[in-house]
């Protein structure tokens, strides 16, 4: 009897097969390549300026702290890629007072701000990140210490709040909060918040579209601010209305505020009612 044996087969498997990417560095180094040059390219540098100046008059009969006050606020959008944009913030108030021997505009104090941030601009909502540093500073006026702050500000707001799309907005209501901290840090022997005791402030910001006729309109717009302080809270709550007329996105018109609380150690104009003209784009 003959037996045959099978003689066993050699298995010939295919090599292990590695993932395309993981052998090949250079085509990693294409696809970062790739998406770093798209999203470049996606980048947009619109340069969008949008603003408000105004002089108003205060209508109190004791004009000699108060009796003036002009402001200057720019805004530039600098990058925008799809809901990202980067900006930059500036703005200027100058307190007027009113001098012996007829002089009435008699600049006593400048308080300047200027900001960068970054906005998320949805359908619905607007998210605001935001870095602040302002100062103050007395004119022909001796005083020791000048106040200078820095915070870090969170915005949540109504999309069409935001300043690109206020003043083409037909909505009737806009809504806003800001929440802002103030650090006390130490930079080469001095704080970087110094002048008032502020630590904590929640700003909540609205707008009424009341009457909107074409080119006229009436806005109500009160804001209610608040900031706590070591042992206190402040307040500064303003109700202005204003009456303006509008020519596509530029308006100008008269404002009218009342102060209706305000116990601010740095400025405090409670009680007090201001008129002004105001140029808007």
């Amino acid at each position: 009897m003959v037996r045959l044996y099978n003689k066993p087969r050699k298995e010939t498997r295919a090599p292990h097969a590695k993932p395309f990417l993981c052998f090949s560095p250079m085509v990693r180094m294409c696809v970062v390549l790739s998406v770093i040059v798209q999203c470049l390219f996606s980048v947009e540098v619109p340069l969008e300026i949008n603003g408000r100046a105004s002089l108003g008059k205060y209508l109190n009969s004791d004009t000699t702290r108060y009796n003036m006050d002009a402001s200057m606020d720019f805004y530039c959008t600098i990058l925008k890629s799809k809901d990202l944009s980067l900006f930059v913030r500036y703005r200027d108030d100058l307190d007027l007072a009113e001098q012996e021997g007829g002089i009435s505009l008699d600049p006593r104090r400048a308080h300047y701000y200027i900001s960068g941030g970054i906005d998320y601009i949805t359908t619905a909502l607007v998210f605001s990140g935001s870095f602040v540093h302002d100062c103050i500073h007395d004119i022909d006026i001796d005083i020791e210490g000048t106040p200078v702050f820095n915070r870090f500000a969170l915005q949540f707001a109504d999309a069409h709040y935001h300043r690109s799309k206020r003043l083409k907005t037909l909505k009737r209501f806009l809504w806003s909060t800001e929440l802002g901290i103030y650090p006390h840090w130490y930079y080469h022997g001095w704080v970087i918040n110094s002048g008032a005791d502020y630590n904590y402030e929640m700003v909540f910001q609205a707008a009424f579209n009341v009457l909107r006729k074409k080119s006229f309109g009436v806005n109500v717009d009160p804001r209610f601010y608040i900031i706590r302080g070591d042992t206190c809270f402040y307040h500064q709550h303003v109700l202005r209305i204003n009456t303006y007329y509008r020519n596509n996105s530029r308006q100008i018109g008269l404002g009218l505020d009342y102060h209706i609380w305000n116990n601010d150690p740095i400025k405090n104009p409670d009680k007090l009612w201001l008129l002004s003209l105001f140029i808007e784009f």
